[in-house]
């Protein structure tokens, strides 16, 4: 969004210019510019173009309609899927503890099983 430089997800930060949309957890109009430069909503010849304007510092428009539905879509989020710490711990921490409980109940049922 800045530099021009092409990284690999929206919200990650940028390693030219150190940009890290996730950081900015209020600004969802910056999140919306982000993800609206993704290959989500622009093929790669479209996002090269604009990554070329940034880099040799020309204006980049965007589209007005599409970057508002994107930044209310980000508003109106019941999740902070944004933030670096969510509330109750991350999904990859409760899906390892999930499996890591089923394991053990299958793990179990096979001890228990053997036994009979």
């Amino acid at each position: 969004m800045r530099c021009g430089n092409s990284k690999v997800g929206a919200f990650t930060p940028c390693s030219g210019c150190g940009l890290d949309p996730a950081a900015y957890g209020t600004d969802r109009e910056l999140q919306a510019r982000s993800m609206l430069l993704s290959d989500r909503y622009l093929p790669g010849g479209e996002l090269e173009e604009l990554g070329r304007k940034l880099r040799k510092g020309e204006p980049v428009t965007y589209d007005a309609g599409l970057l508002a539905q994107i930044t209310e879509e980000l508003r109106t989020q019941k999740l902070p899927i944004l933030s670096r710490t969510s509330s109750g711990g991350s999904v990859v921490l409760w899906t390892a503890v999930g499996a890591a409980l089923v394991l053990a109940v299958a793990l179990l049922l096979m001890w228990r099983l053997r036994g009979f």
